[in-house]
């Protein structure tokens, strides 16, 4: 065996190590997939009514900008929530249309809410930063500005938190136009495979991480790791890595459920996907990580999980096309591309086992192979742009506000 079939057999190994790690998550998530629909504001039995008596003062945070077709949406759902002690505070950065001013119109109609306009703002994190300084709530609550929160969502937050007794907790987002056309059905995919592993991780005791919006923090927590990393494209996975290392606990529940906007075509879904997954090569080449216990370990194979779906995806194309008239490739071929297809059964399994538990969803099972595929191809790419040092752009997705639900 020379060296370049040793390359693509590392490659391939690589991979599989990842998949074989994923898997008793996925399992545990399957079986635990409705196990976290805890409507707390529901239940009015002796068992939870210690949690009812636990009403912090909750500070949400919405970062916005450009973001008039959907904020009004966003607010109103808010201002709607069965729990009704927080304050909301907004800040529109560097906007160009009305966010700002439609904003302002909530803050004049509830004494609840307070909106900033920064014009010189220039990222999320730095939003989040400028909020939390002027926040007073025991717990930070953090949404994006296409976000609809069901009327529950804050109150089941409140009281999982109380539930599972943990310092962090993320909630369930969903999409509110998954039915828009074939992009937002991609989406469906992530929605299943993200809810899963999140459960799995919750079952196990492994870490949650925060990703995206939804996100629930107690106040001290923030204050000690020192706010958001403002130079990082995804500053909440970077945040879950300072997190996890410095052992507060975190686990996910699905009842804190809101509603997304997702891409709808393949340039924004592409803009969206280059950010989030350059973000997480850019967490594991720049960021501050320990690798002491195994709890620091399972922290980075949550950052390294593009990082091992680009290689195996690489892996398969070296070992199938590249050397395809190599006359050792090409009797090892059968073997290698076994290894493939048992990695690739192995997530299919898993897909099958939690659409047991959403069957309307089985329609989507196909695409978990353009799925898997695009976001491959796409981390190959972002690793190699942070690799060669290429500028880092926070890509701005267009909202629609289209509802399919």
């Amino acid at each position: 065996m020379d060296i370049l079939q040793a390359i693509g057999l590392a490659l391939v190994a690589i991979g599989l190590v990842y998949v074989i790690y994923q898997f008793p998550i996925l399992y545990y998530g399957y079986r635990d997939f409705t196990k976290y629909d805890i409507d707390f504001a529901g239940l009015d039995n002796k068992q939870f009514a210690g949690l009812k008596m636990y009403k912090p003062l909750v500070s949400i945070i919405v970062p916005a900008k450009n973001e008039e077709t959907v904020i009004s949406r966003t607010i109103e759902s808010i201002l709607n929530q069965s729990y009704t002690n927080f304050e909301l505070l907004v800040v529109v950065d560097n906007s160009s249309d009305d966010t700002y001013k439609i904003a302002r119109e909530f803050e004049s109609k509830d004494s609840r809410v307070k909106v900033f306009n920064r014009p010189d703002g220039k990222s999320k994190a730095s939003a989040l930063n400028f909020c939390f300084k002027k926040s007073r709530g025991e717990i930070i609550a953090t949404y994006d500005a296409d976000t609809m929160l069901l009327r529950n969502t804050l109150e089941n937050a409140v009281y999982g938190m109380n539930y599972f007794n943990v310092d962090v907790l993320q909630g369930y987002n969903s999409y509110i136009n998954r039915e828009e056309n074939i992009f937002t059905r991609l989406a469906v995919i992530d929605e299943i495979l993200v809810k899963a592993t999140l459960i799995g991780r919750t079952h196990l005791n492994l870490f949650v991480p925060v990703a995206g919006s939804n996100q629930y923090f107690k106040r001290h927590v923030i204050k000690n790791i020192g706010g958001w990393n403002e130079k990082f494209l995804t500053e909440d996975l970077e945040s879950s890595v300072r997190i996890s290392n410095a052992r507060y606990k975190s686990a996910y529940l699905s009842s804190a459920k809101v509603l997304q906007e997702t891409p709808a075509s393949y340039s924004e879904y592409f803009k969206q996907r280059t950010r989030w997954l350059r973000g997480y090569h850019q967490v594991f080449l720049h960021s501050k990580k320990r690798l002491s216990t195994f709890t620091d370990f399972d922290a980075l194979m949550i950052v390294l999980a593009p990082t091992f779906s680009g290689i195996l995806f690489f892996g398969w194309l070296y070992i199938s096309l590249l050397n395809f008239y190599n006359p050792f490739v090409h009797s090892m071929r059968t073997y290698f591309i076994s290894l493939i297809v048992i990695s690739l059964a192995i997530y299919l399994a898993a897909f099958i086992l939690v659409l047991i538990k959403k069957k309307q969803n089985a329609i989507y099972l196909p695409l978990i192979y353009v799925y898997l595929t695009i976001n491959s191809l796409i981390s190959i790419y972002t690793m190699f742009l942070e690799i060669t040092g290429a500028k880092r752009v926070w890509h701005k997705v267009k909202k629609t506000g289209k509802t399919t639900i």
